[in-house]
Parts: C-alpha cells; sequence; structure tokens
C-alpha cells in the first residue's frame, strides 16, 4: 500500500517565556547562541491524495496557537529570520505519540480518511557567527 504524506505548517511550539528559559540555558552552555525558535509541523498520511475538500478541513484543525513567526533572531533586523541552523524532533520510528493518536480521531469524526496524523518540531538556533564561527 503506498501512502500520501502532506506537510501542513503548524503554529509556534514555544512561547515568548519558554523561548526565554531555553535560551538562558543554552546560552549557559555555550555562548555562541544568539537565539531559538521552534514551530510545529503535522504530517498527514493517506491511502489516496486528499481531495480539496479534506485539504481544508484538515489545514482549518491543524490551525491552533499561536502564529510562527520564524525569527530566531527577534529584533536584529539585519538577518534573515530564516537562518539558524535546524534541528528536527520526532516521535521514535515505529511509535505512535499520544497527541498523534487523539488527532487522528479527531480527524476521522470529522470525516476525513486518513491513516495518521503526526506533528513534529523544528527548532531554529541562531548561532553568533554562523555553524562554523565564521
Amino acid at each position: 500500500m503506498t501512502l500520501h504524506i502532506t506537510e501542513y505548517e503548524g503554529g509556534s511550539a514555544l512561547g515568548e517565556f519558554r523561548i526565554q528559559q531555553l535560551l538562558a540555558r543554552l546560552v549557559a552552555i555555550s555562548d555562541r547562541i544568539a537565539g531559538l525558535d521552534a514551530r510545529f509541523v503535522h504530517l498527514v498520511a493517506t491511502t489516496q491524495p486528499a481531495s480539496p475538500a479534506d485539504r481544508e478541513r484538515l489545514a482549518a484543525l491543524l490551525t491552533y496557537g499561536d502564529p510562527y513567526r520564524g525569527d530566531p533572531y527577534r529584533g536584529d533586523p539585519s538577518r534573515s529570520s530564516q537562518q539558524g541552523t535546524l534541528l528536527v524532533v520526532t516521535p521514535r520510528l515505529g511509535t505512535v505519540s499520544p497527541w498523534s493518536s487523539k488527532a487522528t480521531d479527531i480527524a476521522r469524526n470529522c470525516g476525513i480518511d486518513l491513516k495518521r496524523v503526526e506533528r513534529i518540531t523544528e527548532y531554529r538556533i541562531a548561532l553568533k557567527g554562523g555553524l562554523f564561527g565564521r
């Protein structure tokens, strides 16, 4: 069976307070760290390509929380919001996260035919001088 995977961008994974907490801990480890941001990304697996109506309903279901700003260099207009080292955190292969179980049930109860919905988190860590110190 072939699965069709569709990606849906999510909102911010961290509030400002949590970003500042994590940033302080990261800076204590390495003073090269200049900023941090994170967002959710949703992956939807279906057996057939999703219809336009299902894509619209999924987009509505997967839009929650604060929108993602995408700026690990907050307050520094000279830097691009897309800069920063990307770290992706996903559930272990072969497991189904509790979030996935509930989200999949909700989508199915809304009449959307799918195999699974999963959420991953993308962290952007901004480094002073770039990845290799240049």
